[in-house]
């Protein structure tokens, strides 16, 4: 399984890392808003985090749905 999940360091994104982790799921953080933002725009994604998962991006609520089912 890949995970990439893009972050700006927000209070969501920490919930949502902590819940990661308290899974322990392997994932790479981009924090780089040169490359999340035109990925984010792409995706009408208005919210942060959002993340990659096996090639499907997942907006904020759609990622926490899928950790918790993990």
């Amino acid at each position: 399984m890949s995970v990439v999940f893009y972050s700006s360091h927000c209070p969501n994104c920490r919930i949502l890392q902590q819940l990661m982790d308290k899974k322990e799921m392997e994932y790479e953080v981009i924090d780089d808003g040169d490359v999340y933002l035109p990925i984010a725009d792409a995706h009408h994604i208005m919210k942060m985090p959002f993340a990659d998962v096996n090639g499907i991006i997942l907006d904020a609520k759609q990622l926490e749905l899928w950790i918790k089912e993990q």
